[in-house]
């Protein structure tokens, strides 16, 4: 599966079978999660067999069934050397994973607020939990959210360029932690990209999943750089 496909492909599913992940998409997953964690100054962390997170009313009140596998997205609020916040960063980060996610031939669900915290996941000091992230094989593929009207997230829509307007297609086909589209993408006369978030709970967590998505539908990194921690090897 491509990365295009993978993007037509993904809905949110939030009731799975009892199958477990294999050892080829653990360590897939894995991987990936590590690389983030480095380039995103993150603490993610892939929780396999734990029946904590999703055992609780509003699990139940979200109808999620059979949510045993999930990544966890914490990191530390704020990060010398980085632009976005961590609300963002999370956000575009975990769309990377939902999307490999896809690929590996799993169905996800990014949660925002209807679960509550395992021992099983690890925060440090200074650490912030901000969502996570359901995985493993749905007892369905999901079916396509309803589209808000392209003009909500880009008023500019249909006078944009071509390019613009595919990265704004793939937003429409974006997760959102609480399933809202509180975010505005504009693009001025000489192809710089301005997005933002509107004022509401996990909407700039949004904006970065929005962001990635962006990105693989226009074809260009736009945000990815302001988006990823200053390496020593980076550094004059």
């Amino acid at each position: 599966m491509t990365i295009d496909e993978a993007v037509l492909a993904r809905h949110s599913v939030r009731r799975f079978t009892s199958m477990p992940l294999t050892k080829e998409q653990v360590e897939e997953l894995q991987s990936r999660i590590t690389r983030l964690n480095e380039s995103f100054a993150l603490h993610m962390q892939l929780v396999l067999n734990d029946d904590v997170a999703f055992s609780g009313r509003l699990a139940h009140y979200g109808s999620f069934r059979n949510v045993t596998n999930y990544i966890a997205v914490a990191g530390q609020k704020s990060v010398a050397g980085c632009e976005a916040s961590l609300d963002e960063r999370s956000g575009y980060a975990a769309a990377d994973l939902v999307i490999l996610a896809q690929m590996l031939g799993l169905n996800t669900c990014v949660v925002g607020l209807t679960f509550k915290k395992s021992s099983t996941i690890e925060i440090d000091d200074e650490e912030k939990l901000e969502l996570v992230i359901a995985i493993g094989f749905g007892e369905t593929q999901g079916i396509q959210h309803s589209m808000k009207p392209v003009t909500r997230i880009a008023p500019d829509y249909d006078s944009a360029p071509d390019w613009f307007k595919k990265g704004i297609d793939y937003v429409m086909l974006a997760p959102s932690a609480l399933n809202q589209f509180k975010a505005k993408f504009t693009v001025d006369e000489n192809g710089h990209v301005f997005a933002k978030s509107r004022f509401a709970p996990f909407a700039k967590v949004d904006l970065g999943i929005f962001k990635y998505f962006f990105e693989l539908g226009s074809g260009k990194e736009i945000f990815r750089k302001s988006m990823q921690t200053l390496r020593s090897s980076d550094s004059v």
